[in-house]
């Protein structure tokens, strides 16, 4: 499941802290797939971005779309 942090919210902190501190995958298989993703990425554009963000995420990017606005920005 994704976690999602805001900036804004007053335990903030202390929820950062507890997800830096999470047993994670080791470093060497991290760093594989994160290459793989931004090699597919790079060649794919936003196809790669619509699929990731489809298999992590569970969201449709073509039916919630992927404007950013300039605010966003």
């Amino acid at each position: 499941m994704v976690q999602t942090l805001d900036t804004r919210e007053e335990d903030f902190p202390a929820r950062f802290e507890a997800l830096l501190g999470m047993k994670r995958e080791s470093s060497a298989d991290v760093n594989d797939a994160v290459a793989k993703i931004i090699a597919d990425v790079r060649a794919r554009g936003d196809e790669a971005l619509i699929d990731f963000t489809q298999k992590f995420d569970q969201l449709d990017l073509r039916q919630a779309g992927i404007a950013v606005t300039e605010a966003d920005i």
